[in-house]
């Protein structure tokens, strides 16, 4: 943003909160607007005490002020929120998935390019510095399978597949495109309807995608295993091993000394003052919808 325009935080739940911290370190935030639970109220007077808490998102949208909203609020509300800044010649930052079908998202899409706005998707794992680096290393030694396995407790309020999902779909397109097939292999409910999941993603030239995720398990992790033409790595975290086929073990190759939040953070900013097209734009996000929708069927 310039240095004569400020953003608006809508939504302070859990990740606003983090995009909050992030952004008031890059960026003038204005206003935040949420909902008014007494709580988040609490908390923001006691942390940010500076900034204004807004008592309508009309309010916001009509500040000359206000470069940029970032919407950070349940994914039915994205569309309309969206839909209202880019109308009102506002910048937007919209957290994953975009919107919760891809007619609403196409419909933002020509919108932003109507109004010659930047429309950011926040896919957070788009801008790992670990994918990076992966990125780097699968161009001399094509990427043949990719599994992605998370285990958790909780969050059972949320959908599983635009919620959780979303992260490993967003970054399967990162490393291999868009799939020529999509099939849920596995839908278990327990607490929820479903709160195991496994689905696979095949690609052109015999390349394939696997994702698990377990939101009812006792222990906590999120790995990726990725198999190469020559090697086998490991994303755990914020570090990447190599497989030492001579003994068997894993060598550390990688560390990130950057977040990803930050990372994305800072690209927001960047794109909306260069007017480059982000990476995870509204074309991206609507291939992530693509898949998502059809793993829902």
């Amino acid at each position: 943003m310039s240095d004569q325009k400020s953003l608006a935080l809508i939504g302070v739940g859990r990740w606003g909160k983090n995009l909050l911290r992030e952004f008031d370190k890059v960026a003038d935030i204005r206003y935040v607007y949420h909902r008014g639970d007494k709580e988040n109220s609490k908390w923001l007077k006691e942390n940010y005490p500076d900034i204004k808490t807004a008592d309508s998102y009309e309010k916001v949208l009509a500040d000359p002020v206000i470069d940029a909203v970032v919407i950070a609020t349940p994914i039915k509300t994205h569309h309309e929120l969206a839909r209202l800044a880019l109308l009102a010649g506002k910048h937007v930052f919209v957290e994953k998935p975009i919107t919760d079908n891809i007619k609403k998202a196409q419909e933002l899409v020509k919108l932003a390019a109507k109004k010659k706005m930047t429309l950011f998707v926040g896919h957070i794992f788009s801008y790992h510095p670990v994918l990076a680096k992966i990125k780097q290393l699968t161009r001399h030694e094509p990427l043949k399978h990719a599994g992605f396995v998370w285990n958790k407790w909780g969050t059972f309020n949320e959908e599983m597949v635009f919620n959780l999902m979303s992260h490993d779909v967003a970054t399967a397109l990162d490393l291999f495109g868009s799939p020529s097939n999509i099939k849920t292999l596995e839908n278990v409910g327990m607490v929820t309807d479903s709160d195991i999941i496994y689905a696979k993603l095949t690609f052109p030239k015999q390349r394939s995608c696997t994702i698990y995720i377990n939101r009812a398990s006792n222990t906590k992790n999120k790995t990726v295993t990725l198999v190469t033409a020559k090697n086998t790595y490991l994303w755990d975290n914020d570090q990447l091993f190599k497989l030492d086929k001579k003994t068997n073990s894993l060598k550390l190759v990688y560390k990130s000394t950057q977040t990803p939040l930050e990372i994305e953070c800072a690209e927001f900013k960047r794109c909306i003052k260069t007017r480059k097209k982000p990476h995870t734009n509204g074309e991206f996000g609507i291939g992530v919808i693509r898949i998502l929708e059809k793993l829902k069927k």
